[in-house]
């Protein structure tokens, strides 16, 4: 992911389709990412857009594997490099629909990933990010519930990825 280019909304796949389609529904592949760090911490991301905690996450773009746009995420998020990754889970169907703020609506397709290997230095501040940082179970933030799902999941990993 050396090297990788962040591109505007208005020039991402997604933001392509929002100017033909306007905010009717868009089926949105993305990846989300968890990492923990040697004491066990998972890294939480304050979103730039909203202010609201959440892991590292993202749509695909043309052109990318969804493993490779997981990797993208994280690097735009969070300043670090994934090494290695397996994917856990894969969410789809029609309770993952929603509006976001602008009124744009989406079915996701998210494929979660569990970070095995990274490296880098954490930045806290990116484009789209306002905050970030490792949160011990005793302190996750409160964004943490839409994710108990995801976190059963990988705690349940047998090697199987979950289908739902």
């Amino acid at each position: 992911m050396e090297g990788a280019v962040t591109l505007s909304f208005e020039d991402s796949y997604v933001g392509q389709l929002r100017k033909l389609v306007g905010n009717r529904m868009l089926l949105t592949p993305g990846a989300r990412a968890v990492l923990r760090d040697g004491q066990g911490n998972t890294l939480f991301i304050r979103r730039s857009d909203n202010n609201q905690w959440a892991l590292p996450a993202g749509l695909m773009e043309l052109g990318e594997t969804v493993y490779d746009g997981m990797c993208r995420e994280v690097k735009e998020e969070t300043g670090l490099d994934v090494l290695a990754g397996t994917l856990v889970s894969i969410y789809s169907g029609p309770r993952f629909m929603h509006t976001n703020q602008f009124g744009s609506q989406h079915q996701h397709l998210v494929f979660q990933f569990r970070v095995d290997d990274w490296a880098g230095d954490l930045v806290t501040e990116t484009d789209e990010t306002v905050d970030a940082g490792f949160f011990s179970e005793q302190q996750l933030p409160e964004a943490y519930r839409q994710y108990e799902e995801a976190f059963e999941d990988l705690s349940t990993f047998n090697g199987s990825v979950a289908l739902k």
